[in-house]
Parts: C-alpha cells; structure tokens; sequence
C-alpha cells in the first residue's frame, strides 16, 4: 500500500468518526454508565495520538473532539465518576491527559485522584496485571503521581510474557496480548517499556502469527490491532503490508472499516445494505478507531 492509498483510508475512516461524533457522548441517552465512557475514552486516545502524530489531522475534527471532552467532563455527574467507581478512573485519566495535552482546562483534581489510588481497591492485588498496567499507563499519561509496580514487574506477571501457541490463543486473550505492548509502547509514542530484547523478538514472532491468522480469519479489528503492535514493537513483516491491503478493501465508501460482528452471514447478503443506524455505528466504531491509530503511530510497521 502506497503512502497516498493509507492516507486516503485514515482521511476516510476519521470523516467516518466525526460523522458519527453523537455515539462517543456518554449521556446521549441520558444516563451515564461505565459502558458508555469507553467510546469517549477511545475517542480521547484518538485525539492524543492525533495531537501526537506527525500525519496531518483536520484540525477541525480535533477541535471537534476535545469540545465533546471538555463539555462532558464540565457535566458533575461525570466529574463524580471516579470516586463512585473507582473503576471508571482509567477513562477519566487518558481524558483528562488528552485534554491537557491539547492546551484545553480539565476538571481533573490530581491531589483527590491520587488520594483515590492510594486508599481505594482499585489496586488491590486481584486486578489482573494487565490492569494493572492500563491504569499506569493513563496516571503515567495523566501525570498522577502513583506507588504501582513497575511496567517490567506488571509485564512479567501477565499472559504475554509466557510462551504460548498462536493457536492456542482466544480473541479476549489476544486483545490482552496487543493491549499490553500498547501500554509499554504508548501506542507507538516511545519504545517498549518493561521488555528485554529477547522478549521483545518473541512478542514480534507471536504478533506476525497472529496477524496471519486473523487476516485469513477476516477479523479487521484485530488485524488493525497487531499491524499497531507489530509497529510498537518496530517490527517488520509482509503481513503488515497484507492487512493494511485487506483493511483498505474492507473499507466501506461512506469511510468505515466493519468490525466482526458486522460481516456479512452468506455470501447470498449484500455486503453492507441498509443496516441499522445505530447498531451499524455500535459493530464499526471500534475497528475504524484502531485502523486510524494504527495508521497515525509514529512507526507504522
């Protein structure tokens, strides 16, 4: 794929996304709930790596953007999330660091979060490691001063840091996978964190493999997820070049990559008519986001 064919799927699938802006407020339906924050918390991923990256962004999409951000964190149920459920804190953070990186004013109190993490459960010791090392990462990013262990010990400690068969693998097992080297990589924004050299060729084997068998699996978001990996870990391979050819194909005119769980059950049904609003936003949004973050990394593999 030549530099001119990814820039005009990243131009696509971000004019997809601010088309779309609506899904990604979390009190569009009125009531706020943690499922409801991970869309904008996605979003405010985005808008990092966009103000982050060297790829021309529309600015006024990122304008776009961090008013949504800003406008729901000035909501007081918003604000109270957090101390609520302590849970939600990881979203609030890569929010309110997305915010602030912008030059944007955020509500985000980094004395009573810090109070939060140190006497809340939110670090208690049955989190798994890769939760662990997600909330470290959006404190690192929010700059939240914090006590957990370190990107090395939370690695060792999690699934990625066995040997395993590619085969063997599930899809949950490996977003945790790829979720991992994008915490230790900050998606791309610094080299791995937590890793040796030796663990570091043995994430890029796994990645290749995987990639390979979810291009011939037809699976776009996990595709966009290990071609981000695959970049995070500097690391080359033919499939890389094979996904963004797929991810292209698979891109739909109005500029949207389908997710899973939009594809087609037969070959006898039209490929994408007429489906539901809301439901075709709900299955897409996600696969677009990614294929827009792997394209904005700074090493697109």
């Amino acid at each position: 794929m030549t530099p001119g064919e990814k820039r005009r799927l990243l131009d696509g699938a971000l004019t997809w996304i601010d088309r779309h802006l609506d899904y990604f407020d979390p009190f569009r339906d009125g009531q706020l709930t943690g499922l409801r924050e991970i869309p904008l918390a996605e979003l405010a991923i985005l808008t990092l790596s966009a103000t982050r990256s060297s790829e021309r962004v529309e600015q006024l999409f990122v304008s776009k953007w961090l008013d949504l951000l800003q406008s729901t964190c000035a909501n007081p149920a918003y604000q109270q999330r957090p101390f609520r459920e302590p849970e939600t804190l990881v979203s609030h953070a890569v929010v309110a660091a997305a915010l602030e990186l912008a030059g944007r004013e955020s509500p985000f109190h980094r004395e009573s979060v810090e109070r939060l993490v140190r006497v809340s459960t939110i670090t208690a010791p049955a989190l798994p490691p890769h939760r662990l090392m997600e909330l470290r990462h959006a404190l690192d990013l929010a700059r939240v001063p914090h006590a957990l262990p370190s990107y090395r010990a939370l690695f060792l400690n999690s699934l990625p840091a066995h040997r395993v068969n590619p085969i063997c693998l599930s899809t949950p097992e490996t977003y945790i996978l790829t979720h991992v080297i994008f915490y230790a990589a900050d998606l791309g924004h610094r080299r791995p964190v937590g890793f040796n050299a030796r663990d570091g060729d043995r994430l890029a084997r796994l990645v290749e493999q995987l990639l390979g068998m979810n291009i011939v699996a037809g699976n776009w978001d996990l595709t966009g997820e290990l071609i981000l990996s695959a970049g995070c870990l500097r690391s080359g391979s033919p499939f890389v070049e094979e996904g963004w050819e797929c991810i292209a194909g698979a891109q739909r005119s109005d500029g949207a990559v389908p997710g899973p769980r939009a594809r087609p059950t037969d070959e006898t049904t039209p490929a994408w008519s007429e489906p539901e609003p809301a439901s075709d936003v709900a299955t897409c949004y996600h696969t677009t986001l990614v294929s827009c973050l792997a394209a904005l990394a700074p090493i697109s593999a």
